[in-house]
């Protein structure tokens, strides 16, 4: 009993799929119209010539053909209509009465009722080269708030020839910055490093990297009290600076740091810089310890007082 009941779904099965291969068949056989995306490709001497901005990739058609072509355009592997440019540093789009010719031509198991796709825009531009002298953007190194280049920064090679469509290549200069893209950096620097080109329109440069080294080494930040000197003040002391005492602040590096005192600070005070709207002058450091940086004084401005 089982087995007669299988036997009469299998008969049922196979009918149906037969009905259903045969209707698709003849389904395929049939003409329709049909609104396609056909893909499209640009032919053009890549090696002196580079797209800046990527080039449309399909047309969008209403079409009649054969159920067939229309199954295959849906599922299957197309060949793209190519378009040919011979100038395309000079042609910036093409238009539909361009447009339509080449796509019927090549789409002949078609008959195109509508071309929807009225434009398509092309950027290529030629490709061409500059020698730069590379130079490091020293100033915008991530370093370690502690830590500070001890010794020149080399580069090497020091130049490099970059490639890329003439819109780019036209806007550098004959100095070309690389920064390293490592944050923080507290030791001693030796790796190669990207010139940081933009990745796309084919920019590349030759050499791709260049080798970039210094040394590192950790600062301390120390501070010291002193007594500023008045400079061009009136002599009978009718003039004077409220509190001459001032705190100078400034980094050393850690190998060097030594004992420092408070003469080893020149500060100074010079009436003849006086802001007379609010009696301050401004504190100045002329002389420190040539191994200590980055000093600053403060208060950076002291208040000047006149005697009665």
């Amino acid at each position: 009993m089982i087995s007669k009941i299988l036997s009469n779904w299998k008969v049922v099965l196979l009918s149906f799929l037969g009905a259903t291969t045969f209707w698709f068949f003849s389904a395929l056989g049939k003409e329709y119209n049909y609104r396609i995306e056909h893909p499209i490709a640009f032919v053009y001497d890549s090696d002196s010539l580079i797209a800046v901005k990527p080039l449309p990739e399909f047309v969008e058609i209403d079409v009649t053909g054969g159920g067939w072509d229309l199954f295959r355009e849906s599922f299957w592997f197309v060949d793209p209509v190519i378009f040919e440019l011979d100038n395309p540093a000079a042609i910036r789009y093409l238009t539909r009465p361009t447009i339509l010719p080449i796509v019927s031509d090549q789409l002949d198991e078609y008959r195109i009722n509508f071309l929807f796709t009225d434009t398509l825009y092309i950027n290529i531009d030629r490709k061409v080269s500059k020698l730069v002298k590379l130079k490091i953007d020293s100033a915008n190194i991530s370093m370690d708030s502690d830590h500070r280049i001890i010794t020149p920064i080399s580069l090497s090679p020091d130049t490099a020839v970059i490639f890329g469509p003439t819109s780019f290549i036209d806007t550098l200069g004959r100095e070309f910055f690389i920064r390293p893209e490592e944050e923080s950096i507290d030791k001693n620097y030796d790796r190669f490093v990207k010139l940081g080109l933009p990745e796309a329109f084919d920019i590349y440069s030759n050499p791709p990297t260049v080798n970039v080294k210094f040394e590192v080494d950790r600062f301390d930040r120390l501070e010291i009290s002193t007594t500023i000197e008045m400079q061009n003040f009136p002599s009978d002391s009718s003039v004077y600076v409220s509190d001459p005492n001032v705190i100078v602040r400034f980094v050393v590096q850690q190998e060097l740091t030594e004992d420092y005192f408070s003469e080893d600070f020149k500060v100074v005070v010079d009436y003849d810089l006086i802001n007379r709207a609010d009696s301050l002058a401004p504190a100045i450091v002329v002389f420190h310890p040539e191994n200590v940086l980055e000093v600053e004084v403060v208060p950076d401005s002291l208040a000047i007082t006149y005697a009665r």
